[in-house]
C-alpha cells in the first residue's frame, strides 16, 4: 500500500479545490485505499477522483469519490475512518445487487434518476448513459439505490434493449415524486427568485420546469442559476433588465458554490420553450465580470 503512495503522486481533482487541500486530500485517498486493502479490492489507480479496481469478473471497474469525500469533509477526525469502511462495504454489497438491476428492468426501473453534473467532473463520461440539456453540464441516468448513486454504463444499459430516450423519460417520471422545497424571495426590490432546496435533486428536478415550476417561466423564459446539486435559482423573465439580476445574484450564487456540497456550475442559463442556453461569461484582469444575453433571448426583446 505505502508503496503505491511513493511511487504515484497525488493531486489533487481541480473539481476538490474548494472542499479540501492536496495535502488532507492525501490523508483522505489514503485511507480508502487502505480501507479497499481490507476489502481485498485490488487497486489499478487511483486518479482524478476515480479509483479504477478489478471486479469480480476480472474486468475494470470504478469508485468515485465525490460522494464520500463530501461527507468525509464535513465530518469529526474521529468519525472520518469508519464512514469510509461504511461507505466502501455498502458499495460492494451494492454490486450484486446492480447485477440483478441489469437482468430484471421491471424491477430495476423503479431506481433510475438522474444528475446533473459539471462536465468535467468525468473524463470518460461518454462511456455512461446520458444527455446533454445545459452547456457545459451533463446529464448522468443514474440508480437512486439504498442512499447511493450509481452511474450507469451504456454496456450495462443495453442489456435492456431499451430506448435511452425511454430510460431518461422514466427516471424524469421517478424523479417527479422528490420532494424540493421552493421559496419565493425578492432581489433588488423588485425581482422576483424563486429558490429550490433538497438534498441532492434541485438541479435535475429543473429539467422538469414545463411541468412542475411552470411558476418560474415569464413572457421571456426563466434566468436559471445552478450552483450546486441541491440550490437553485429560478427567476421569471418579464422585464428586458434581466442583467441587473444577474449582477445581483453573481455573488450569491458563488457563496452557495463555494461553500455548500455538490457544486455544479457558477453560469446562469436562459430557459425558452424547452431549450436551456448559456449567458456568456467574460472575465477581466481587475477581476470584474461581464455578463452578457443570449442571442436567442436579445432577438426576443427586439421582439424578432
Amino acid at each position: 500500500m505505502f508503496d503505491f503512495f511513493k511511487k504515484n503522486k497525488i493531486k489533487l481533482p481541480d473539481n476538490y479545490k474548494d472542499l479540501i487541500n492536496e495535502k488532507d486530500y492525501a490523508v483522505f485517498l489514503n485511507k480508502c485505499l487502505t480501507v479497499l486493502t481490507g476489502l481485498n479490492v485490488k487497486v489499478i489507480s487511483s486518479d482524478n477522483g476515480d479509483i479504477v479496481y478489478e471486479n469480480k469478473e476480472g474486468e475494470e471497474a470504478h469508485y468515485y469519490l465525490d460522494n464520500i469525500l463530501r461527507k468525509y469533509v464535513m465530518l469529526n477526525s474521529d468519525e472520518r475512518e469508519q464512514e469510509i469502511e461504511r461507505h466502501f462495504k455498502q458499495l460492494q454489497y451494492k454490486s450484486d445487487a446492480y447485477e440483478y438491476f441489469f437482468k430484471d428492468f421491471e424491477y430495476a426501473k423503479q431506481f433510475l434518476k438522474v444528475v446533473v453534473k459539471p462536465i468535467e467532473m468525468l473524463d470518460n463520461y461518454n462511456e455512461f448513459v446520458h444527455r446533454l440539456d445545459y452547456p457545459n453540464l451533463v446529464t448522468f441516468l443514474i440508480f437512486d439505490f439504498e442512499e447511493q448513486f450509481h452511474y450507469i454504463r451504456k454496456e450495462n444499459a443495453s442489456l435492456w434493449q431499451i430506448d435511452e430516450n425511454d430510460l431518461f423519460e422514466i427516471a424524469l417520471e421517478n424523479l417527479g415524486n422528490e420532494e424540493i422545497e421552493a421559496k419565493e424571495y425578492t432581489f433588488g426590490d423588485k425581482f422576483t427568485v424563486y429558490i429550490l432546496f433538497s438534498g441532492d435533486f434541485s438541479a435535475p428536478f429543473t429539467l422538469l420546469i414545463d411541468k412542475y415550476l411552470e411558476f418560474s417561466i415569464g413572457t421571456y423564459g426563466t434566468l436559471l442559476a445552478i450552483p450546486t446539486k441541491g440550490t437553485v435559482f429560478l427567476h421569471p423573465i418579464e422585464t428586458k433588465d434581466v442583467l441587473d439580476l444577474t449582477e445581483i445574484l453573481h455573488p450569491e450564487i458563488e457563496k452557495f458554490y463555494h461553500e455548500d456540497p455538490g457544486n455544479i456550475s457558477l453560469d446562469f442559463y436562459w430557459f425558452y420553450k424547452g431549450q436551456f442556453e448559456i449567458f456568456k461569461k467574460e472575465y477581466h484582469d481587475n477581476q470584474q465580470v461581464t455578463i452578457t444575453l443570449p442571442k436567442k433571448l436579445e432577438r426576443l426583446y427586439n421582439g424578432e
